[in-house]
C-alpha cells in the first residue's frame, strides 16, 4: 500500500517531473562537495600525523616523559577496538515496487545519504548507492524511461555486490575488507546487519574516516610509548646497548659512553670496533659472554671487567638476551649495563676487613685460651705456692724435734744400755732380792724390759729416720713453685711423690692397697724444675688411684688387683722417658683428643677441677720442651708417657 501510495501522489506532482532534471543535478554537486570536503578532512589528517611525527623525532621539542597517556584526554576518540555500532548509520529503505520518485525525494531530504536499502516484503534485497543512482538518471533519456518504473527496475541494472557485516564488526578490519574490493565498487555503501537482524548502511567515506581516525590514534599511542621509551633509553642510570654477533656497537645510549669514559654515544660507536679486543679486559669473555646467551638465550649479571677510553680499568654487570627473526637467525644481542665498580671495591674492602676481623678473632681465641690456661696455672700454681708454704712450714716444725730425737736417741741408747749392764752387776752381787725388789720386777716386768727394751730403742731410731725422710720429701715438694732448672734425679721426684701419696695407697676398709710396681732404669740427672715435674707425678698418680677407686667400687669379681706401674729408661743420647700406667676403668678413645684441654674431666661432677692435665702438659711442653701423651681404651687402663730432654738451655 505503501508503494501504491508513493506511486500515485508522484504521478499527480506534475511540478516535480519539470524540476525533476536540477534536483538530479543539485544532487550530484552535494555529492561531489560532500567528497571534496571528505577529501581535505582526510588530507587535515595527514598533515596532523605528520605534524606529530616531527615532533617525536625532534628531540628538544620532547625533553621529558608527558605524565598522561595522550588518548586519556580525547574522550570519544576511536580506538583499535572501536567496531561499527560506534560510526554513524542510515536506515532509509524503500519497497523494491516504489517508483523511482520516491528514492529521489529520500535522496533530496538527505545530501549526504549514501544510498537506500531495497526490501522486499520488508526482507533485504540491496542497496542501491546514490552515486549509480544518479549516474544513471542523468544520462540522456534515463528520467523519460525510468521515472515511470518502479525502483527495482532501475536496482536490477545497477546492482552490485554489496559488502553485508554484522554490527560488532572492528572497525579495522571493516576498512580492510573495504579495500580489498575493485576499484570500481571501492566507494559503494556497505550494508551492516544489527543484532534484531535489521539493516542499515555505512558510508565509506565514514568508514575511511573512522579508520583515518583510528590510524591517528593507534599513531598517537605509537609516538607515547616512542617518547617513553626515548626518555627511558636517553635519561637510564644504566648503560643500554645493542651490539652485532661480530663484536660491533648498533647503539648505545648517553649512560653506556659516560659508563666508559666517552662524550656521545655516537663517538663511542665509531671507537669501539671490536668489543672483544677493545672493550674486554680478559681475554675470550666476549666468547664466554656469547657462549652464555647460546645456551640460555639470555645471560644475567655476567660481571667482567673493562677498559674505559682513557685506560683505566672498571668492573661491569651485564644482563643481555639474543634477538633472532623468524627463521631463527640471530640478528644481535641486547642489554644493560651497571656500573660495579665501587661495589667491587667495597666487597674487596669487606674481604680484607673480613680477613683482617677473622684473623684478629683467632688471635682473640688464642689469647683467651692461653689467658684461661695461665688463669688456671696461677690458679693451680697458687694453691701449690700457699700447700708449699704450709709444707715448708710443717716439715721445718717437725724436722726441729725428730733432729733432737734422732740425736739424742744414740745416747739415750747407751745410757740405757749402761743402766741394764749395771743392773745385771746388781745381780750378781746381791744374791738374795728383798721382797720389795721382787715384787717391783713383777709390776714392771723386768725381764720383759731387759728383752725388750733394745728392740724398742731400734724401732724408735728407725722412725725418727723415717720422720726425717718424710720431712725432707715434704721440703723438697714445698720448693715445687721453684722455676730455676736444676740437675735432679728423677726417681728421687717421683719416689717423694709416692711418699706423699702413701696414705693414699695403703688399704683402707673395704679398699684395698695399691700395689705400686717400679720398673726403673739407669737414668743419668736431668736439667728440669724437678718441683714442677713432682706436681705432674702427683696430678698423674693420683688421676690413677682415682680410676682404681672408682673400678674397685663397681663390685666387679674380675677386677685384677688394683696396680700402678711406674718405669723409666733412656730413649736416646738426649731423653728420658717416663710411663706411669694403671689396671683402673679406663678413658673413651672419643675422649683422648680432649683430655689436656683446661677445665675438661672425665671425673664425677665435684671430684676433678679439670686443670690437673692441662697443667701438667703446659709443665711437660711449655717449660721442659717435652711431650705427653695418654694411650687408653675404657675398661683396659690409662697409659701415660712422658718423654723429657736430658739438658735444655734455659
Amino acid at each position: 500500500m505503501m508503494g501504491k501510495r508513493l506511486h500515485q501522489s508522484y504521478e499527480e506532482d506534475d511540478s516535480y517531473q519539470i524540476t525533476q532534471p536540477k534536483e538530479i543535478e543539485l544532487s550530484q554537486k552535494t555529492n561531489t562537495q560532500t567528497a571534496e570536503n571528505a577529501n581535505l578532512e582526510y588530507k587535515n589528517l595527514i598533515y596532523r600525523h605528520q605534524q606529530m611525527k616531527e615532533v617525536v623525532n625532534d628531540r628538544k621539542k620532547v625533553p621529558v616523559f608527558p605524565q598522561q597517556n595522550i588518548l586519556a584526554n580525547q574522550k570519544g576518540m576511536l580506538l583499535p577496538q572501536s567496531t561499527l555500532e560506534e560510526l554513524k548509520l542510515y536506515t532509509s529503505q524503500v519497497e523494491w515496487n516504489c517508483p523511482v520518485g520516491e528514492a529521489v525525494k529520500i535522496f533530496k531530504a538527505n545530501p549526504i545519504l549514501p544510498g537506500i536499502i531495497i526490501t522486499q516484503e520488508h526482507q533485504f534485497v540491496g542497496i542501491i548507492s546514490r552515486r549509480l543512482f544518479f549516474e544513471y538518471m542523468s544520462r540522456p533519456h534515463s528520467w523519460q524511461l525510468f521515472s515511470k518504473f518502479p525502483i527495482n527496475a532501475i536496482y536490477q541494472l545497477i546492482k552490485k555486490p554489496t559488502i553485508i557485516l554484522p554490527i560488532n564488526t572492528p572497525i579495522v578490519e571493516a576498512a580492510k575488507q573495504s579495500l580489498q574490493r575493485s576499484p570500481e565498487l571501492l566507494y559503494e555503501p556497505i550494508a551492516v546487519e544489527n543484532e534484531q537482524g535489521e539493516y542499515q548502511i555505512l558510508d565509506v567515506h565514514n568508514l575511511m574516516t573512522a579508520q583515518s581516525e583510528i590510524h591517528e590514534s593507534l599513531t598517537a599511542a605509537l609516538m607515547q610509548a616512542e617518547i617513553k621509551y626515548r626518555c627511558i633509553y636517553e635519561n637510564a642510570v644504566d648503560g643500554i646497548f645493542q651490539t652485532t654477533p661480530d663484536g660491533q656497537y648498533i647503539s648505545v645510549n648517553p649512560a653506556l659512553a659516560r659508563i666508559y669514559g666517552y662524550n656521545s654515544p655516537e663517538e663511542m660507536i665509531h671507537s669501539i670496533t671490536n668489543i672483544d679486543r677493545q672493550l674486554y679486559v680478559e681475554p675470550n669473555r666476549r666468547h664466554e659472554f656469547m657462549a652464555a646467551i647460546e645456551k640460555n638465550r639470555s645471560v644475567s649479571q655476567f660481571e667482567s671487567q673493562v677498559y674505559r677510553r682513557d685506560g683505566s680499568i672498571i668492573w661491569i654487570s651485564e644482563n643481555a638476551r639474543a634477538v633472532y627473526n623468524e627463521n631463527g637467525s640471530l640478528l644481535y644481542y641486547e642489554g644493560a649495563v651497571e656500573d660495579i665498580t665501587e661495589r667491587k671495591q667495597a666487597e674487596v674492602a669487606l674481604r680484607h676487613s673480613e680477613a683482617k676481623l677473622r684473623k684478629q678473632a683467632t688471635e682473640l681465641a688464642t689469647t683467651l685460651h692461653q689467658l684461661k690456661q695461665t688463669q688456671a696455672k696461677l690458679i693451680q700454681t697458687e694453691k701449690m705456692s700457699t700447700l708449699g708454704q704450709l709444707l715448708a712450714g710443717v716439715a721445718h716444725e717437725i724436722n726441729n724435734p725428730v733432729n733432737a730425737i734422732s740425736n739424742n736417741l744414740p745416747c739415750l741408747t747407751q745410757c740405757v744400755q749402761g743402766l741394764l749392764e749395771l743392773l745385771a752387776i746388781y745381780e750378781q752381787i746381791i744374791s738374795e732380792e728383798t721382797p720389795e725388789i721382787i715384787a717391783k720386777k713383777a709390776e714392771i716386768e723386768f725381764d720383759y724390759i731387759q728383752e725388750d727394751l733394745p728392740r724398742i730403742m731400734s724401732a724408735m731410731s728407725a722412725s725418727s729416720e723415717r720422720i726425717r725422710e718424710i720431712a725432707l720429701s715434704l721440703r723438697n715438694f714445698s720448693r715445687m713453685d721453684e722455676g730455676k732448672k736444676k740437675l735432679a734425679d728423677i726417681h728421687q721426684g717421683i719416689d717423694s711423690t709416692l711418699l706423699i701419696l702413701h696414705h693414699r695407697l695403703k688399704a683402707k676398709g673395704e679398699l684395698p692397697e695399691i700395689k705400686i710396681i717400679k720398673n726403673y732404669g739407669e737414668l743419668p740427672h736431668v736439667k728440669c724444675a724437678l718441683g714442677q715435674l713432682s706436681q705432674v707425678f702427683i696430678n698423674l698418680i693420683g688421676n690413677s688411684i682415682d680410676a682404681l677407686e672408682q673400678r674397685i667400687k663397681q663390685n666387679d669379681p674380675n677386677t685384677p688387683a688394683p696396680t700402678i706401674w711406674i718405669g723409666t729408661e733412656v730413649v736416646d743420647k738426649n731423653r728420658v722417658r717416663i710411663c706411669i700406667a694403671d689396671n683402673g676403668q679406663g678413658i673413651a678413645e672419643e675422649n683422648l683428643p680432649q683430655l689436656f684441654e683446661p677445665f675438661y674431666t672425665t671425673k664425677p661432677v665435684g671430684k676433678g677441677t679439670g686443670l690437673g692435665l692441662s697443667i701438667s702438659k703446659q709443665i711437660i711442653t711449655e717449660k721442659h720442651g717435652g711431650k705427653i701423651e695418654c694411650h687408653s681404651k675404657l675398661g683396659e687402663g690409662a697409659k701415660f708417657l712422658i718423654e723429657l730432654p736430658i739438658s735444655q738451655s734455659e
